[in-house]
């Protein structure tokens, strides 16, 4: 019975992890960017920054320590402020970025290059406010889908089906994504720069405005 009930609670983490990562958002939108740009490594190391993030926030949630939400709550505007910046800093760069093609044993031979889009992402998801409370809202409704978190076990085995959903989404978009590379040329790179980039300066604009005048 135990049994059934910890598989129960891993599968709806993984559930949710996916539910979290799924969503094309910035993060998204710059692991595709990197995945074509440099290669698989490049593209899941700002996943792996996501998953991060994501799990950092899920374990304030699921311990239920909502002064973190409050935080959010109290400094929504700043935090979105910063977050909008770095949006429009990471647009830009990659906007006017003049593309080089990666081939697959470049990429392979430059993994520790590949790791500072951990930092990158984790950053760029960590200032999103409406993520995080997002979260804690996940969190707050798990009481009528599995009956609440009634122990630190449950915690546990929520936090760790969550955690392997999103691993897996971020495997599998590289992935994808990855295989995609075969038909990239330093043209089409270019363009899809342009427009991921584009896309991330407007976000991040608009995020930045948001926060300066409502």
């Amino acid at each position: 019975m135990a049994l059934m009930i910890n598989l129960h609670l891993i599968l709806t983490g993984f559930g949710l992890g996916l539910l979290i990562s799924a969503p094309v958002g910035p993060v998204n939108i710059l692991c595709i960017q990197r995945t074509l740009a440099k290669g698989f490594w490049a593209g899941f190391a700002i996943g792996l920054g996501a998953i991060g993030a994501d799990f950092l926030i899920s374990v304030a949630a699921a311990l239920g320590i909502t002064a973190l939400s409050g935080l959010m709550n109290t400094y929504e505007t700043q935090i979105q402020f910063i977050g909008g910046l770095i949006l429009v800093i990471f647009g830009a760069k990659i906007f006017l970025a003049q593309p080089k093609f990666m081939t697959e044993m470049a990429q392979s031979s430059q993994i520790r290059g590949h790791l500072r889009g951990i930092p990158q992402s984790f950053l760029l998801t960590i200032t999103n406010p409406g993520a995080l409370l997002g979260i804690f809202a996940i969190f707050g409704s798990l009481s009528s889908a599995v009956g609440g978190l009634e122990s630190y076990l449950d915690s546990l085995m929520i936090l760790i089906g969550l955690l392997s959903g999103a691993t897996i989404w971020w495997l599998g978009l590289t992935r994808l994504i990855a295989a995609l590379r075969g038909k990239m040329t330093e043209k089409r790179l270019k363009i899809i720069n342009q427009i991921a980039g584009a896309v991330l300066f407007i976000a991040g604009f608009g995020l930045v405005g948001k926060s300066l005048f409502f």
